[in-house]
């Protein structure tokens, strides 16, 4: 904590200033310069534009950009700088107007920047200083490990600089930040040697294409105090206390190809480069069984061996091998002491395999698989290490070891992970659009789906209980279905003229349409139990009342009417009255055996008390109206009471011709009975009204 609390703070402004300017202000037509913009705010604080307005002929590319935290002397303050490399095309003043940019959500002005082409610059304006990215080979294939550098040359002036924050950028590559180091060494420029700041580190393509990757770093001066490579004696470099500049690289391409398949062999593993292997050593020699034994592998090789997976342990029966376990030791420092660079890229590595012999039959190690890839030949290597003489003698325990082994290989094999198979020899089905599922217009019927089928459920459980509770409603269902299907047999057998199938079809409808009223099975019913069926049905199918009119009217030209629940009782006594009946407006309740109560009205009702003596039901009331709709009603009753006797008729014909036919063959003609079709198609049709 006294560590964490001796620690200097950081201080964020509360006003970000911002500061633009061209390095070098004016430049020669063609030459190059850099746009540098630095706030004093933290880099993720930014909201930088996409797109500057500049000039379009200066031709503005996107450099490097990155943030560093400056020390005062108390606190560490952020420093954020942006990159963009320019051309002039030609002589003349072009300007880059101000900009607004937002720092921690707050408008911050970015100030307008000039920038000259002249034909002779003034001599004391040095060019703008970057950095260079040495890439050995630009062709690479996937995984391909390669040792870059970032060379930071001496100023104008030959003062010699140093690099801070050091980084790759690129899609797709890989940079290995452990094996990074730096030095100051010469380097070739033009014609001579100068002494430059190296930065070496090793790059990998992970993405095959064409990638773009390029350098950028802090400068601030020089901060080394070691000797001098160069000529002449060692001299110390000067410190110079510069203010940090971001400086970047021109982008390199990369030409990135995938690995072939064909021609993989055993025990590859992802190494790519040219290797060696030395020969391996056991580290004792005779063994007992099931001892344990280490033997020592040892690669060589130009890439960065460091990162090498080692070859997977075979499985033999007579040995049990374990997974190798790397041991890598640095080099030694290039500046003589031990331990304080890091390593650019291991030049070897040490692989160290447990094995366990299981019987004394073995004679040797077993060969272990191992093979790379040769960029250069574009072929893959074997490089399997050997097998190595041994001497194995009895263990001291006994017994057979190899069930070590078998229970082993059971375990690798259960925890074996599943891996992807390999592509599909042709395309699969198009996909209409990319959009995910629950993205999609279906998915909310689909979430929808369940509730429906739980809804339909409830309904079809609650339409089951009411049939079940009312049978009724499913014999009506199932008369009308055969009501339905008959009337089609007769209709055919009509085209047809077949007589007898005509008959037949005829009397099984009306059967099916009166079986429900019983109930009973349609097949045993006779024509007697259809015939009062079919009378009743017809005087009433298509009445808004259950009744029948008095045809007697007064001096006012009203008459009155009774309506009860069964016509059967009271019809003949109606028929009997001799006498008008005056016009009434009262109501007759409790219907009985000779007696009524009057509720409204004070007219004596002897004559309607003898006509509802015979009644049946609960009420009768008596209504008057107009005389002129009496007699239409009482017309319309009559066609009624026609129409019931004429069904009853035609039911009886069908049925008494239908039993002669059948029991009596040759002895009636039905032929008859097709003269009768609409008549017949009348009352099938009422009757079917009433299921």
């Amino acid at each position: 904590m006294s560590l964490l609390m001796s620690q200097p703070k950081t201080e964020i402004p509360s006003n970000a200033v911002a500061v633009a300017f061209f390095d070098p202000p004016a430049v020669r037509p063609g030459e190059g310069a850099v746009y540098r913009v630095s706030l004093n705010a933290l880099e993720e604080s930014v909201v930088w534009p996409e797109k500057l307005n500049a000039p379009p002929e200066l031709g503005f590319r996107a450099g490097g950009h990155g943030q560093m935290m400056l020390f005062n002397g108390t606190n560490f303050l952020p420093h954020t700088a942006f990159n963009y490399h320019l051309r002039a095309p030609r002589v003349g003043r072009f300007t880059v107007p101000e900009f607004t940019v937002t720092v921690d959500g707050k408008p911050v002005t970015v100030p307008a920047a000039e920038f000259s082409v002249v034909d002779s610059p003034p001599a004391s304006m040095a060019p703008a200083q970057g950095l260079v990215l040495e890439v050995p080979e630009t062709n690479l294939y996937a995984g391909q490990a390669i040792k870059v550098r970032v060379l930071l040359g001496p100023s104008a002036s030959g003062q010699l600089q140093t690099l801070m924050q050091v980084q790759l950028n690129g899609e797709g590559v890989l940079v290995d930040q452990a094996a990074g180091r730096q030095q100051v060494g010469p380097v070739r420029r033009g014609a001579g040697v100068v002494a430059a700041y190296i930065y070496e580190t090793v790059l990998t393509p992970l993405q095959t294409g064409k990638l773009t990757v390029f350098a950028q770093g802090f400068s601030a001066g020089s901060r080394y105090f070691g000797p001098m490579p160069g000529a002449g004696r060692p001299r110390p470099v000067p410190v110079n206390l510069l203010q940090f500049t971001l400086l970047d690289s021109e982008p390199v391409e990369l030409q990135v190809r995938p690995l072939p398949r064909q021609g993989e062999l055993p025990g590859f593993t992802g190494a790519i480069g040219s290797f060696s292997l030395e020969p391996p050593r056991l580290m004792a020699d005779p063994l007992q069984a099931g001892e344990t034994v280490k033997l020592s592998v040892t690669v060589r090789g130009e890439s960065n061996v460091g990162r090498l997976a080692a070859p997977p342990p075979p499985q033999v029966p007579d040995w049990q091998v374990f997974a190798a376990t790397p041991e890598v030791s640095p080099p030694p420092s290039p500046f003589g002491v031990p331990g304080r660079q890091p390593p650019l890229a291991q030049g070897s590595a040490t692989f160290v395999y447990t094995l366990i012999p299981l019987t004394t039959a073995a004679r040797a190690t077993p060969p272990i698989p191992f093979s790379y890839f040769d960029p250069k030949r574009a072929v893959y290597v074997d490089l399997t290490i050997p097998a190595v003489p041994v001497s194995v003698l009895p263990g001291e325990k006994g017994g057979d070891l190899r069930v070590l082994g078998q229970a082993d290989r059971r375990s690798e094999e259960s925890e074996k992970e599943p891996g992807l198979s390999g592509l599909a020899p042709g395309p699969g089905l198009a996909a209409a659009t990319l959009a995910p599922v629950q993205r999609r217009p279906w998915f909310l019927l689909v979430q929808l789906a369940p509730a429906a089928a739980f809804f339909g459920l409830w309904a079809w459980d609650r339409r089951r209980r009411f049939l079940e509770q009312h049978p009724e409603v499913v014999l009506r269902r199932g008369a009308r279905r055969a009501l339905r299907r008959q009337r089609r047999a007769l209709q055919r057998a009509a085209r047809a003229g077949d007589a007898r199938r005509f008959g037949e079809a005829a009397v099984a409808a009306m059967q099916a349409a009166c079986a429900p009223h019983y109930p009973a099975d349609p097949r045993a019913l006779v024509g007697t139990d259809v015939l009062p069926l079919l009378r009743g049905v017809a005087q009433t199918s298509s009445l808004p009342y259950r009744g029948f009119p008095i045809r007697s009217f007064d001096q006012a030209g009203t008459a009155c009417r009774l309506e009860v629940g069964d016509t059967a009782g009271w019809k003949p006594a109606l028929r009997s009255l001799g006498s008008p009946v005056p016009a009434l407006g009262c109501e007759i309740s409790g219907l009985g055996p000779g007696e009524l109560s009057i509720r409204d009205g004070t007219v004596a009702f002897e004559q309607l008390k003898q006509c509802c003596a015979g009644a049946t039901k609960e009420q009768a009331v008596i209504t008057q109206e107009p005389a002129s709709a009496a007699l239409r009603r009482g017309e319309r009753e009559e066609r009624r009471e026609e129409f019931a006797e004429g069904a009853a008729e035609v039911a009886r014909r069908f049925f008494v011709l239908t039993d002669a036919a059948r029991f009596r063959p040759g002895g009636a003609d039905a032929k008859e009975l097709l003269a009768l079709q609409p008549e017949l198609e009348k009352v099938l049709e009422v009757m079917e009204s009433r299921l």
